[in-house]
């Protein structure tokens, strides 16, 4: 019985120390939650003060031009701050990333964090041609196909669907957790 105590502290002692590195699922659910927050404050941030700007200048180019110069003008301003919008994007993007990298998840959730992370860091690879293409752009079209052709654009629904899937993951361990998935279109 002696020997029978000793090996089950040992073994006690032996699961603790294998699982010293594991975060509890509630902690990592509040702070991948919190990361998730923070990006799609800082996104949507973003986003606004863009389409502010846009729409000042816009404003302020219709009392100054008219025709064919408006047009271009409009165009020229568009693919501007719609570069600074995706740079910014993609700074804010990186960060992320690089604060999900750095988390241990719980093993139960791992496998759904690193595609989550994958799937993320796919999308910031693809904004790179999107902001070294659009200050070319020389038409709303362009404009278009510049955004919509991008891996940036195609990585969304890859993103959106690891993200529910790394929610539902947490969420059937205990935590409820919003990781405010629609943040990342």
């Amino acid at each position: 019985m002696k020997r029978m105590t000793v090996l089950l502290i040992g073994a006690g002692v032996l699961l603790t120390a294998c699982s010293a590195g594991s975060v509890p699922i509630s902690e990592y659910a509040a702070a991948v939650e919190e990361r998730a927050a923070i990006y799609a404050a800082e996104s949507d941030g973003l986003r606004e003060q863009q389409l502010a700007v846009l729409e000042d200048t816009v404003s302020r180019l219709q009392s100054e031009l008219d025709g064919e110069a408006l047009v271009v003008a409009v165009i020229d301003e568009t693919a501007h701050e719609s570069t600074k919008l995706f740079a910014g994007i993609s700074d804010v993007l990186d960060q992320y990333v690089r604060d999900l990298d750095a988390m241990t998840p719980p093993a139960t959730v791992s496998d759904d964090h690193r595609t989550y992370v994958r799937a993320l860091d796919t999308s910031r690879a693809g904004l790179g041609p999107v902001i070294e293409d659009l200050p070319g752009a020389t038409s709303f079209e362009e404009i278009d196909r510049v955004i919509a052709g991008s891996g940036f654009a195609d990585a969304q629904q890859r993103i959106e669907a690891a993200c529910h899937d790394l929610e539902s993951a947490i969420e059937f361990q205990g935590p409820e957790v919003d990781l405010r998935c629609d943040a990342t279109r």
